[in-house]
């Protein structure tokens, strides 16, 4: 007996299908399309207002003394933010500063809390107290101090003041404007070349494309994975025609064996799994980008369960999927990173299973973009010491 996906979703998966230019079908869908229609019109409305309030200072913003670099979307999640930050994090920690990332953390024990998932010593933090994301870039960046928290302006200062960072990359902070950024980078999935336009929860959309008018770069996330988005470059460059426009690709780099986190684990190559049938999983914002980077990587996807986002699976729900890809002929079980953080403990795979560690490539932008990065943290660094300097 087959367990059908959770309704969150199957929700989801038909509103991608909607922002991806697909018309309502049937009257249920119909229906449904013209009520989500009427309450993304009210969230239009309250981003809207959120925004003027802002532009025109009736609500205020608050200042670190380091220089703040905020990488977000326009749209919900699944645009491959966690590459790029950890991307940035090394340019950053390479050219000499003292980096650290400040993160909401979602689907935290407690949202309201400020908690040093790593101080760039050691991981201070678990599951529980981090979230899956801010967990992920606390392993792959031993160096870099991580702290996450619903105020980012005393996130922040924790991350300064108790981890000594220099400089500071937000994590998803695009809308949080309550923090006051030195550099917006947005990203945008060239897997979703072109949205309907719909905001939340008709769509997918946080912001309209006028918000790019605020950020000094857009970022074409999975370039290597898609065509060229001429219909939203065009736009963008009559919107916003400062953006600098950067390309990074995204590719298989390892291997690894579930679970990934011990230092020693073992690896295969991507060829040692192309002549097999595969099945995979994940909770991903959007889980077609896996899909897809494990097709073009040459591997036989025969079985496939899409989990909502940052989703905790119970073992029932993996014996079940691997009971189910076994008797489609599958050999081998492939998950992501942020899967294998959120595995339950102790749960042994029927299937040998893997976990995909992706590397982003920015291909020929990869100087300039060390460039216009390096750029705004120093230039601010140096103002601010400047100023503290005077005083």
């Amino acid at each position: 007996m087959s367990v059908p996906p959770p309704l969150t979703t199957r929700l989801r998966e038909t509103v991608c299908r909607w922002a991806d230019g697909a018309a309502p079908v049937g009257c249920s869908e119909r229906l449904l399309a013209g009520g989500l229609r009427a309450l993304s019109w009210l969230y239009e409305g309250g981003a809207f207002l959120n925004a003027l309030a802002y532009d025109t200072r009736l609500k205020s913003v608050r200042t670190l003394p380091v220089p703040v670099l905020c990488i977000g979307n326009l749209t919900t999640g699944g645009t491959g933010k966690t590459p790029l930050v950890m991307e940035a994090a090394r340019l950053l920690q390479n050219a000499g500063f003292r980096p650290a990332v400040v993160s909401r953390g979602y689907r935290r024990a407690d949202a309201a809390s400020i908690v040093v998932v790593s101080d760039g010593q050691a991981i201070r933090a678990t599951l529980e107290t981090a979230g899956d994301e801010p967990l992920l870039m606390a392993r792959h960046l031993p160096d870099v101090a991580v702290v996450v928290g619903a105020d980012r302006y005393r996130a922040g200062r924790v991350a300064c003041e108790q981890c000594g960072a220099n400089v500071l990359l937000l994590d998803d902070g695009f809308q949080h404007r309550a923090l006051a950024r030195d550099c917006d980078l947005v990203l945008w999935d060239t897997l979703r070349p072109f949205e309907s336009g719909a905001f939340l929860p008709r769509g997918l959309m946080r912001e309209g494309l006028r918000a790019l008018q605020r950020a000094h770069a857009l970022i074409l996330t999975r370039a290597n994975l898609a065509p060229e988005p001429t219909d939203l470059l065009v736009q963008v460059q009559r919107i916003a025609p400062h953006l600098e426009i950067f390309r990074a690709g995204l590719q298989i780099g390892e291997i690894l064996a579930c679970p990934s986190s011990a230092a020693t684990a073992e690896t295969i190559p991507v060829a040692s799994l192309q002549d097999q049938p595969v099945a995979a999983f994940c909770g991903l914002g959007n889980p077609q980008s896996f899909w897809r980077l494990l097709t073009v990587s040459g591997l036989r996807l025969i079985h496939r369960q899409a989990f909502p986002d940052h989703y905790r699976p119970s073992v029932s729900e993996l014996d079940h999927l691997v009971q189910t890809a076994s008797r489609q002929g599958a050999q081998h079980l492939l998950m992501t990173e942020k899967d294998a953080e959120n595995l339950p403990d102790g749960w042994i795979s029927g299937l040998p299973a893997w976990v995909i560690r992706p590397t982003l490539s920015l291909g020929t932008d990869a100087d300039r973009f060390r460039q216009f990065l390096l750029q705004f943290a120093q230039k601010q660094l140096q103002e601010s010491r400047s100023c503290r300097e005077k005083r």
